[in-house]
This record gives C-alpha cells, sequence and structure tokens, in this order.
C-alpha cells in the first residue's frame, strides 16, 4: 500500500484563540443559512457552523428541509432558529430533482421574507442546487445582507454523472446559475483544495476571497458510546456504510461486492449496516433480497445522535463505495472523516480528493470493480492487526490536521471577515 502522509493543502495558520463576533446596530450579528439537501441537525457540517455561531455570540436562523425525523417546521435546538419546510416530492431523476428544487426555492424564499429581509446581516448559501443565490440576492437588496458560499458540491458535474450529457440548455443552466453563485458571494467557503482551486479558475475568485474549511467531525459532540452487540445480528464483524443513497453514491456496487464476499470467496461471518436514505433505498433493499444477501444487511435509515454514534462505536470496518468519476474524484467524503474520528479502517474505491483525507486508513480499491472491494474487505476481515493500525493512522490523521477545533477556527474568521466589511 502506498504510504499518503502528505501535510494537506489549506489555508494560513490561524491562531486557536477564541474568536469573538462584532455587535451590529440590531444587537448581535445575524447569519441566516440556507441548505436544501438535508434538515438539521442532521446535516453535521452545516450544524457544527450554526452551533460554533451561537457559542461565539451570533444569532443563527437555519432554513431547511422537514424530514421523518425532524418534522417540525419551527424550532429552536441549542440557540439555533431552524425554518423547515416540506418538499411535494422526494427527487427521483432529472425531473424529479427540478421538482423538488424549484419548489424548495419557493419555501426558502417564504422563509426570509418570515425572517424579514432588513433584520440579516449575512446570508450563508449551501449547494446544491446553485440557484439559492436568488432568495440570498432579495436580502442583499433589501437589507444589505453579504453573501458565502459553502460550497458543498460540484452540481454541473453532479448533473453531467446523472444524465450523461455534458451539453444541453440544463447544463447551460448549472454552469450559469454555479456562475452567478460564485459572483454574488463576498466569500467562498471551499470543503477541500480542489473546490476552492475550482472557486478561483472557474469562479473568478482571488486568494482572499477563497477559505478551505474541511467537513471534519466535531470530536466533542461524536463521543465513544458503549458498543451494540446486537447491531451486528449474530455475527462477528460489523461494516458499516454512511451516506445518501441516490444512483451516483455506490450502495449498489457495495451489494455486489457483498454477494461476492459471501457466495465467491465463501465468507460469511459479518453484518453490513447501511446507514443512509435517498430515493434508491428501496430498489437496493429488492436487490438485497433478490440476490439472497439481505439476511447480511440492514437499512436503518439515517442515524442520528446516539443512535449514529453506537453504529461506529460497535462498527470494525468503514466503507466507501462511491465510484470513482469526475464527480466523486473531488469530493471530500464526510463518511471517511467520520470514520477516522471512530478509528474505523476504510475500504474504498480510489478517490483522489478521499485518498488525501485518508493517507494510510484506507485500502483503495480499484476500477468501480466489486470484486476488488470485495477482497479489500476479506482482508479487513481477516487481519485483526491491520484493522487496529490503519484506524490508528487515520485517528492521528485527523486530529492533527483535520479536526474541527482547526476548521471551526478558520469558518469563524471568515464570517467575522464579511461582517467587519459590511460595517
Amino acid at each position: 500500500m502506498k504510504s499518503l502522509r502528505v501535510k494537506p493543502e489549506g489555508n494560513a495558520v490561524i491562531p486557536s484563540a477564541r474568536i469573538t463576533s462584532v455587535a451590529t446596530r440590531s444587537g448581535k450579528p445575524h447569519i441566516v443559512i440556507i441548505v436544501e439537501n438535508m434538515p438539521v441537525p442532521a446535516d453535521r457540517r452545516v450544524w457544527q457552523q450554526a452551533t460554533a455561531l451561537v457559542d461565539n455570540g451570533w444569532r443563527v436562523s437555519v432554513i431547511c428541509p422537514k424530514s421523518a425525523a425532524h418534522p417540525q417546521s419551527r424550532e429552536v435546538l441549542e440557540g439555533v432558529e431552524i425554518h423547515r419546510h416540506s418538499l411535494p416530492c422526494e427527487a427521483n431523476g432529472i425531473m424529479g430533482y427540478i421538482a423538488e428544487y424549484s419548489a424548495a426555492l419557493m419555501m426558502e424564499t417564504l422563509a426570509l421574507l418570515r425572517i424579514g429581509l432588513g433584520k440579516i446581516d449575512i446570508v450563508q448559501i449551501c449547494n446544491p442546487p446553485d440557484f439559492l443565490f436568488v432568495p440570498a440576492l432579495m436580502a442583499k437588496w433589501a437589507g444589505g445582507a453579504k453573501i458565502i458560499f459553502d460550497h458543498h458540491d460540484l452540481t454541473p458535474e453532479l448533473l453531467a454523472e446523472k444524465t450523461g450529457k455534458d451539453n444541453g440548455a440544463l447544463m447551460q443552466f448549472a454552469r450559469w446559475s454555479e456562475k452567478q453563485t460564485f459572483r454574488v458571494a463576498s466569500k467562498i467557503i471551499s470543503t477541500n483544495t480542489t473546490f476552492a482551486k475550482l472557486a478561483k479558475n472557474r469562479g473568478g475568485k482571488s486568494d482572499q476571497d477563497v477559505n478551505v474549511v474541511y467537513s471534519a467531525p466535531d470530536m466533542n459532540r461524536m463521543p465513544r458510546v458503549q458498543t451494540n452487540s446486537a447491531l451486528k445480528k449474530g455475527k462477528d464483524k460489523l461494516i458499516l456504510w454512511i451516506g445518501m443513497i441516490g444512483s451516483q453514491d455506490g450502495v449498489d456496487l457495495l451489494l455486489e461486492a457483498i454477494r461476492i464476499l459471501k457466495f465467491d470467496m465463501k465468507y460469511s461471518d459479518f453484518h453490513v449496516l447501511i446507514a443512509g436514505d435517498g430515493p434508491e433505498r428501496e430498489k437496493l433493499i429488492q436487490y438485497a433480497h433478490e440476490t439472497d444477501i439481505a439476511a447480511h444487511i440492514s437499512f436503518p435509515g439515517f442515524l442520528s445522535g446516539h443512535a449514529f454514534f453506537e453504529a461506529l462505536s460497535t462498527a470494525d470496518i468503514g466503507v466507501g463505495s462511491d465510484p470513482k468519476n469526475d464527480f466523486n474524484d473531488r469530493l471530500a467524503m464526510n463518511k471517511v472523516m467520520e470514520y477516522m474520528a471512530y478509528g474505523l479502517p476504510i475500504a474504498m474505491f480510489d478517490l483522489a480528493e478521499c485518498r488525501k483525507i485518508a493517507g494510510d486508513a484506507a485500502l483503495v480499491a480499484q476500477g468501480n470493480d466489486p470484486v476488488s472491494l470485495a477482497g479489500k474487505l476479506k482482508t479487513l476481515l481477516d487481519d485483526e492487526p491491520l484493522r487496529l493500525r490503519l484506524g490508528q493512522a487515520g485517528y492521528n490523521r485527523l486530529t492533527e490536521y483535520y479536526a474541527w477545533e482547526k476548521q471551526k477556527e478558520i469558518y469563524l474568521r471568515t464570517c467575522l471577515q464579511v461582517l467587519e466589511a459590511a460595517a
């Protein structure tokens, strides 16, 4: 296995002293964060940002969708004012995404109007989609709010991956929307160095306009808890997968790897916990039954709070089955850092940005090949000293380079810079 001990690129060192906010004419500075693809507090990145701001004297409002686990329209948690909206449908296919995003845009605009356009100092928009700049501009024009773009995903590349096309009217609109989002934002927060370079090259932003804030877990909010052997369903080892279950997320490749592991490699003393949800979930549950691997797999949906910590504390291996393509290759997957936070060795496909982050914590499968992924899983299942060695390497790397305490300083400083520039 090739050693990857390179220190990650990033921002200049920021002192670890507590960053405090500045007062505005209305008292506490007020930031509104708009996120469409996940509710809070389930969206760990956004929730950590929101609570960090509250802890530093800001008023924070979050506009996000409802979910089965979070059905309340209005709620205040840990000082964060949450405004949730319903969606008429769950996205499935391009037309489904268009319907979902159009409805969300209307609901988010109404929520922003209810908050009051003249009472907002900063609007932070989190993609996808990339046309959240529309409600943000309303707050800018009506009340002088500044705009921060927290760049979560590459929407044009995601669209190309889903449609198999890199041209046409829809793609032109996606590229135009991305360009407008970069243009209106005072600051860009990039989730990794690849995104930061894109913001400069494709978005035309300067070095001073862009900061990298990795989606590292807050170790104080993700405790190790007592393991729960019931999650293993009577098996010796637990394999954990975390994330959205969409067509580009590779859960189908994971299930095929599990079928190969069980029937071709004759290995069966394991259980797989797929902690996530999305439009492909029901189809994949059916596939698991059709291929006679359903007894080895649990699909509990999204896990949060103690149940989430319990799964991470109990698991023996974390798996990243997202296939290598132009879109996934540039993403810093949250799941990779979450596995590292709990000292889990990782089996994953050869994604450039994730390999940078995981370093020596991962065994890398090649060619989006389920056979290769099954082989890496079997290697880890068979070798406890290797699991321990990789898990410790990942934990050390996370705490040295990516810990949320370091990322939080950069995020808070960015918000403060935007606020001071507007004063």
